[in-house]
């Protein structure tokens, strides 16, 4: 084992920083296969740690050469070497005290001194549960009296050995499933899915900011049948959790204020110190576990709670050992089978418990809750109403997001097509269509969100990277509700409308662009960004990809997009196809974050968008070739900035830190933008979505092609219009800007025309704006119908002699220009 940096962990270093704004860094990797991948990431460090990652996990799967034989795996012997070594290490210390001072070592006091870009294993608390394994495995031993080694002096080598078998662990993962992936029986995207998942668990910890964790609980568990199944079940109510969870730090916090307390007591008086300062420096300094630790009859007290009450909810949400030797459990972590999973508390017979990082952890209350639960007769009740809270809290989260301007349709009951019903608006058989249900409907200006939530989690077998479980959850979570929402898109766009249970016809004539969520409570870790696997395992078969997003991270999105038209454009992103087929990740937020930094975007298939849009551009050598040379592209870590805003606001940070945003378009858009919102004009959300997918360079160009039409009106006082448009999976739009007088005449002009470009175009939605010589809009036209033929456009189309702007050469041809020139010489005589 190597000796840790005597520098110490990485947030030593960063006292005093300030988090710099999110930025976007990106750099190419070859891979020793040849295979280039993209990297992006918020700062370069960040990048370096992406690249190290690949290139040490690349280095444990070398190919065999012809005719060699696989070589006997030394991976359980290095293991057991580093268990052996850690054993070795704490012999004759505290257990307690060698926790407590791991803690003390990897967690910096103020988390506004620690960063995920700057972190590495070796900084992680996994690497201590390694070592509080190996204790267990000892049966959590008091300090041998004969020992004269202090414990603060093996804590960084701890510190180091625990990383060591962390690495060990990914190692392990990519050996076991490099063999499925070869085996004849391999099923496609589930070894890699399942890879991933084993993975992040194994190294990853506190999964859900705190704050966000509280209010997702606050509305799943504090329901009536959720507090009766808790006390009748477990012996406690999630009321009961909380009191107890707060109790453990106020006790924990009031032992350290005293100890400081008697110290500044001791220096002001001078002198030598007496018995309270002294143990108080004990206290601090050699034997810091008997500030840590608490009894059940402690917390009780502070409470107000019975006894026996506590000690079993200390009991349930911590571990103490259970006869298992250190190796034994240190294998068990490293083949995924985390003994400390869930718990983040040490319970030892006759000393009371020492809460660790994490203890009764807001993320893990509702798991660690719920598993005694399962398979008793009181499940399905409670499940049932955990189910319609998460409905309710999504829906709640959706119509916030969409500033409550949308028509929200909840547990919505309609009828389907099972056997070539006919369900059209003039259907007179449809009362014989079976009826099924969504989650939640929300329409807002020609846009359908189709939500479905699953409230059920991946069992812990599937989080320790079992193939079988892994496929069996999916299939019950994200492919049936993937399928149920897909269910509902296609008879929208079929029909245009549903049949509801009660015989009434909703009609849904305007929609034109239709979203799938698939909203999980479970946390999925980086499944959440295995679009492309989850499509290769045959988990997603729709040809409209669903966002597959967990309510935390849609609380967070919800949090930081406080714009509608952000979301809108996120969410085009999340769904598009070739972003699930570039992009590679193990975070929701990352991405998020990604987004909000201005990148997030890839070039789209040229062949497939003219396919379905053939009033688009026709794909040219040149976009063939910037689509397929895009590659893969690995998405590091961009979520500094929004820690640092989560850390504050929960308390843990003294660094008052902002919520990251979006940055605004130039003033012109934005003043377009809300006043069409504010207004509620025809167009306004999608019209924001489409403006903001803009880049920043295009939205800058725009707006200045906007400011020299204007500055041409005010020369001349006439009217003039500047035009653009561009095309995705949403469809082909076209947006013209006009300006000089608003006369009846030239308004008369800006309908025709926006009605003949539309048509000429082939596009499916065309706004026109007037906009007042102070680039404010007075006016604004909207038309959002699919192409159709129209000999009258078509004539006016022609009389008109348009051209479609992304048709117009990027530059003017060479012949062009000698004739151009030509012509204005002759004008000169």
């Amino acid at each position: 084992m190597t000796m840790p940096d005597p520098a110490g962990p990485a947030w030593s270093l960063r006292e005093g920083e300030v988090p710099a704004p999110v930025e976007v860094h990106e750099a190419l990797l070859e891979t020793a296969d040849g295979r280039r991948i993209t990297l992006v990431a918020a700062s370069e460090a960040a990048l370096m740690a992406t690249a190290a990652q690949i290139d040490a996990y690349a280095g444990q799967l070398q190919p065999l050469e012809p005719g060699e034989e696989p070589g006997r795996d030394q991976l359980p012997a290095v293991v057991e070497h580093a268990a052996h070594h850690i054993e070795k290490l704490v012999g004759g210390h505290d257990s307690y005290d060698v926790m407590t001072m791991l803690r003390q070592y990897l967690v910096p006091p103020d988390l506004a001194l620690w960063s995920e870009s700057g972190s590495s294993l070796g900084d992680s608390w996994a690497a201590a549960e390694v070592v509080a394994l190996v204790l267990l495995g000892l049966g959590l031993p008091t300090r041998d009296p004969e020992v004269e080694t202090p414990t603060a002096s093996i804590v960084p080598e701890l510190a180091t050995s625990g990383a060591a078998v962390v690495q060990l662990a990914a190692i392990n993962g990519i050996t076991r499933y490099s063999r499925m992936s070869a085996s004849a029986d391999s099923s496609g995207g589930l070894t890699a899915m399942a890879f991933r998942l084993s993975s992040h668990e194994t190294s990853v910890r506190g999964r859900q900011y705190p704050t966000v964790a509280a209010q997702i609980n606050d509305a799943v568990l504090r329901t009536p049948q959720t507090a009766t199944t808790f006390r009748n079940s477990l012996g406690f109510s999630y009321d009961d959790v909380i009191a107890v969870r707060h109790a453990l730090v106020d006790l924990v916090g009031r032992a350290h204020e005293q100890a400081y307390a008697a110290l500044a007591l001791a220096a002001q008086a001078g002198g030598a110190p007496d018995a309270t300062a002294q143990a108080a420096v004990e206290a601090l300094f050699q034997t810091p576990s008997q500030l840590q630790q608490v009894t059940a009859r402690q917390v009780a007290d502070h409470a107000g709670l019975e006894p026996g009450l506590v000690e079993t909810l200390l009991d349930r949400f911590s571990v103490r050992p259970n006869g298992g030797a250190p190796l034994e459990l240190v294998r068990a972590f490293v083949d995924g089978r985390n003994p400390m999973a869930g718990t983040a508390m040490l319970s030892a017979p006759d000393r009371g418990y020492l809460p660790l990082p994490g203890a009764i952890a807001l993320d893990e209350i509702r798991r660690t809750c719920e598993a005694p639960i399962k398979g008793t007769s009181a499940w399905t009740r409670y499940g049932r109403a955990r189910d319609r809270a998460v409905e309710a809290l999504v829906a709640d989260i959706l119509t916030a997001m969409l500033d409550d301007r949308a028509a929200v349709h909840r547990n919505l009951r309609y009828r389907e097509s099972q056997a070539a019903h006919d369900l059209s608006a003039t259907s007179t058989a449809h009362a014989v269509a079976p009826i099924t249900e969504v989650d939640c409907l929300l329409v807002l200006d020609g846009v359908a969100l189709c939500v479905e939530v699953k409230a059920g989690d991946l069992r812990p077998r599937t989080r320790q990277g079992g193939l079988a479980q892994l496929q069996g959850d999916l299939e019950k979570t994200v492919k049936a509700a993937a399928s149920q929402a897909d269910r509902l898109r296609r008879l929208i766009v079929d029909h245009e409308g549903l049949w509801l249970e009660d015989g009434t016809w909703l009609d849904f004539g305007d929609i034109q662009e239709i979203h799938s969520l698939v909203v999980c409570l479970d946390d999925l870790g980086p499944l959440a960004l295995c679009t492309a696997e989850l499509v290769r395992a045959g988990v997603l078969t729709q040809t409209q990809l669903p966002w597959v997003v967990s309510v935390h991270d849609l609380v967070v999105t919800q949090h930081v997009l406080n714009r509608p038209e952000h979301f809108l454009s996120y969410l085009r992103r999340r769904t598009n196809r070739d972003a699930a087929l570039w992009v590679t990740g193990s975070d929701e937020l990352d991405l998020l974050m990604w987004f909000l930094a201005g990148g997030f975007y890839f070039v789209p298939d040229p062949d497939r968008i003219h396919a379905e849009h053939p009033g688009s551009k026709p794909p040219t050598a040149r976009m063939r070739r910037e689509y397929s040379e895009q590659g893969r592209t690995q998405v590091g870590t961009f979520t500094d900035p929004l820690d640092a805003y989560y850390y504050w606001l929960d308390g843990s940070s003294s660094q008052e830190v902002a919520c990251p945003r979006r940055g605004d378009p130039p003033p012109l858009f934005h003043r377009l933008i809300d006043t069409m919102r504010q207004q509620a004009a025809p167009g306004w959300w999608r019209v924001g979505a489409d403006l903001d997918g803009y880049s920043t360079q295009a939205q800058e160009q725009m707006a200045t092609n906007i400011e020299t039409t204007l500055e041409s009106s005010r020369r001349d006082g006439k009217f003039h219009t500047f035009t653009t448009g561009g095309t995705d999976d949403t469809g082909r739009w076209l947006y013209i800007f006009a300006t000089g007088p608003v006369t009846p005449e030239s308004r008369d002009h800006l309908r025709q025309y926006l009605a003949a470009k539309k048509h000429q175009q082939h596009a499916d939605r065309a706004l026109a704006v007037h906009l007042n010589p102070d680039g404010s809009p007075r006016l604004t036209l909207w038309l959002a119908y699919p192409p159709e033929n129209d000999p009258e456009l078509d004539r006016l189309a022609r009389a008109m002699r348009l051209i479609p702007p992304d048709r117009a050469p990027d530059s003017i041809p060479p012949k062009a220009k000698a004739k151009a020139k030509a012509v204005r010489r002759k004008r000169r005589r």
